[in-house]
């Protein structure tokens, strides 16, 4: 299989909805990128007194939500892969973090 009938089935296959990152054709390979100011969700105060703010959750670091969504879009592309029986004619580059942006190529 080429590169771009790739892209058409993971395009066909996982809705835009279906993915925390974004699939790009470049080239000859394929990169997924996910933007961690893009796809933020703003956690809005409950209503009431200030003074009884407490928030019952652990912060997780930016660095780990990058890579917590790299992981569910890799896992998920790679289990499609093989059902397609292409699993072993790809490549995954490591995750490449830059900033708030976390990457990676399908070659």
């Amino acid at each position: 299989m080429k590169v771009n009938e790739l892209f058409e089935k993971l395009e066909e296959k996982f809705l835009p909805e279906d993915l925390n990152g974004e699939l790009q054709l470049q080239g000859n390979c394929i990169i997924w990128t996910y933007n961690l100011d893009n796809n933020s969700e703003e956690i809005e105060p409950p209503e009431g007194d200030d003074d009884d703010l407490s928030f019952n959750f652990e912060a997780t670091s930016p660095a780990e939500l990058l890579q917590d969504a790299c992981d569910d879009d890799m896992e998920s592309i790679k289990g499609f892969l093989d059902e397609l029986d292409e699993y072993d004619n790809w490549t995954f580059s490591e995750p490449e973090t830059v900033g708030n942006i976390i990457s990676f190529k399908i070659f």
